[in-house]
């Protein structure tokens, strides 16, 4: 929860040097959003994994709403355009989450219940009280999702 590798790699929304924790409104969701980056799933999908679930109030979270959307957001990959949207809103301190539109998704269902992204600020004061953290599990992938 300390965003040190989106610190380090950068991500979406948020470009090298800011702290950023990523997350999705699903446990599927966010599963394909990793293997998307994958180059070689058989060995991503061989090295153990573990999940954890976040909850928060609807009131410690923004959203970006498809009209403010940066023209760009969406491309492969990332553009700065959205990740200067990320920055804008982490060093800001505007709320302790921000929901995003997964860009693997269809559009017409990037705003729907379990289809958001999340972006925690691990630097905002009120994070640490609006977050809670759930227990650490081990994830087993199906060796399916390997197949091309």
């Amino acid at each position: 929860m300390s965003g040190v590798g989106a610190y380090r790699s950068g991500g979406r929304w948020n470009s090298p040097g800011h702290h950023a924790v990523y997350a999705s409104g699903h446990l599927s969701l966010a599963m394909l959003e990793l293997l998307v980056h994958v180059d070689d799933a058989e060995a991503f999908l061989a090295t153990p994994h573990v999940y954890l679930t976040l909850a928060f109030p609807d009131d410690a979270v923004a959203v970006i709403e498809a009209a403010d959307l940066p023209p760009g957001w969406d491309s492969r990959p990332e553009s700065r355009a959205s990740q200067v949207a990320g920055d804008e809103w982490l060093e800001g301190l505007q709320s302790p989450v921000l929901a995003v539109p997964s860009v693997v998704v269809p559009p017409e269902l990037r705003y729907e219940p379990g289809y958001l992204n999340y972006v925690v600020n691990p630097r905002h004061p009120d994070t640490a009280a609006s977050v809670a953290v759930g227990a650490v599990r081990d994830l087993a992938w199906d060796p399916r999702l390997a197949r091309s």
